[in-house]
């Protein structure tokens, strides 16, 4: 008996087209290119923002130092001995004070503070503490002639420029006084904290200023308000903080 066989039917495979396997090629690459540009975009604004809260965190640690610094500020009335008589000097891009400092299980004492502008950087230099007059008067020359080898702390970076504005007490905004780049500020007894004006009227608000904070030569127990302006790079606008000085 035989077997008719069946014939065998032709199997063909059907596959892409080199067309098809092309635009599919290109859709993934589009897909891994917008995907990338999406990361990298997240990236970017989170180095944006990174940086942002870093010098948010800069500028109040910054506040609060001198908060600390202008709180302990000395009263002049206090120690009628101390160097011209003064215990706050402003000068262009920088201000120098002299302070109280509390030592554990020591007697009181005092230490030459500076803040200044250096090449783009906020920083703050604080001198050892002494109770010696003499020793206090030199430790003030050095702030005001720093040596290049001075270790000084960078309270804050990128910083374009710094301004710093008092308020004799009493004396309102109109005649605050400021001392920028283009009026230098000498400290000397005639040069105390906001001794000069940046306006037209320069000369009558410096001495109003100085004969707010001098009387006679003599230094007089009243409080002065200091303003910090400061702008950092790539910002427009400043910031403003006010102080008051040897408000503890």
């Amino acid at each position: 008996m035989r077997y008719s066989q069946c014939p065998k039917k032709s199997i063909t495979t059907q596959g892409f087209t080199l067309i098809e396997l092309l635009v599919a090629i290109s859709i993934l690459a589009i897909v891994a290119v917008l995907g990338w540009r999406g990361l990298d975009s997240i990236v970017r604004s989170r180095e944006v923002l990174t940086a942002e809260l870093e010098q948010t965190r800069g500028l109040q640690l910054t506040f609060a130092q001198l908060q600390s610094d202008c709180t302990n500020n000395v009263n002049p009335a206090n120690y009628p001995n101390l160097p011209e008589g003064l215990s706050s000097w402003i000068e262009p891009q920088r201000f120098i004070l002299i302070r109280n400092v509390f030592p554990d299980a020591q007697a009181p004492a005092m230490q030459v503070v500076t803040y200044r502008l250096n090449d783009g950087n906020l920083t703050r230099f604080e001198s050892i503490s002494t109770r010696d007059l003499s020793m206090l008067k030199q430790l003030l020359q050095q702030a005001r002639t720093p040596p290049d080898q001075q270790v000084e702390v960078i309270m804050q970076k990128n910083v374009q420029n710094i301004e710093f504005v008092a308020w004799p007490i009493g004396s309102g905004n109109a005649n605050a006084v400021a001392a920028t780049s283009n009026n230098v500020v000498a400290p000397s007894a005639s040069s105390s904290l906001g001794a000069s004006a940046t306006s037209s009227n320069a000369a009558t608000s410096g001495n109003q200023a100085v004969n707010n904070g001098i009387q006679n030569g003599v230094p007089t127990n009243t409080t002065t308000g200091l303003q910090v302006s400061l702008q950092l790079e790539k910002h427009d606008k400043n910031m403003r903080k006010i102080f008051i000085l040897g408000g503890a």
